[in-house]
């Protein structure tokens, strides 16, 4: 395992900026990968929004489980957290979000304050927030990519009528604990070399055979055999004509096409955290 510590400069200061925009907010929505929804939060952001209204929206849900989505909502209800499905792919789970938003809108028009509704989306790094922010804008209004911590600068968005949105960075904390290593690295919210990459994909692995998942691995990669995770590596590194010179399998390219097909979607939906209890 590589070291956990990640916390660089850039980081610190988004923290504090974003201490900074909280004032001038009404509502933040906390976006957290719906596969991995535990080790996808930020402790510190929590922190930081502790007196501010606050929805949570699971994203990416079209590649997370169905039933394991609906356990994760009913467990921050339960918690007394409000929480909401995401995803540009199914676009039926955005209207719950504009109809939250709606009302929120309303019922600040019925308080002292009549303005627009502000909020901001904050997150870790390639939860997906950049797409949601240029989906619900309806046009490129920030940039999006698959490397962690694409967005800059500070930018606010019309979403609709009475409804802005102000635009910020993603930010991990400052220490992550061995067991959130594996997930957020899995789900590519990582920078590369925080993680091994075999370590990620054995870990991939290991947990599509205990629960039973392997039909999907199966099809993709037509051949592979259920084993242990370090051989079914080596398979769909073969597979894949993944091979060093010496005619040895290389297993970090192995490691990264299978990691590379789960986070596009190309192993089916797939959890990696189901919710406490």
């Amino acid at each position: 395992m590589r070291r956990a510590q990640w916390f660089p400069g850039a980081m610190a200061r988004a923290m504090r900026r974003l201490k900074e925009d909280l004032a001038l907010v009404d509502l933040v929505v906390e976006l957290i990968d719906a596969r991995a929804p535990a080790s996808s939060r930020n402790p510190r952001l929590l922190s930081l929004c502790r007196q501010k209204e606050r929805l949570i929206l699971l994203h990416k849900a079209d590649r997370s489980e169905e039933e394991i989505n609906t356990r994760w909502l009913l467990h921050f209800r339960e918690s007394g957290e409000e929480a909401l499905l995401s995803s540009v792919q199914l676009p039926r789970t955005l209207k719950p979000f504009f109809d939250y938003l709606e009302l929120r809108r309303r019922r600040l028009l019925r308080g002292r304050l009549k303005r627009a509704l502000r909020l901001v989306i904050v997150g870790i790094p390639n939860v997906g927030k950049s797409t949601l922010i240029n989906y619900l804008a309806g046009r490129a209004a920030a940039r999006t990519g698959d490397q962690p911590g694409i967005t800059r600068g500070r930018q606010w968005f019309r979403l609709t009528p009475g409804v802005e949105l102000l635009d910020t960075p993603g930010i991990l904390p400052p220490v992550l604990s061995p067991e959130r290593i594996f997930p957020l690295a899995a789900i590519g919210a990582l920078p590369p070399g925080r993680a091994d990459p075999q370590e990620v994909a054995a870990w991939l692995l290991r947990l599509c055979l205990e629960r039973g998942k392997t039909e999907r691995l199966e099809e993709r990669y037509e051949g592979l055999q259920p084993a242990a995770p370090e051989a079914m590596l080596q398979q769909i590194g073969a597979i894949r004509g993944c091979f060093l010179t010496q005619g040895k399998v290389d297993l970090d390219r192995a490691a990264m096409i299978l990691l590379r097909d789960y986070g596009a979607g190309k192993l089916g939906r797939f959890s990696l955290e189901e919710p406490p209890g």
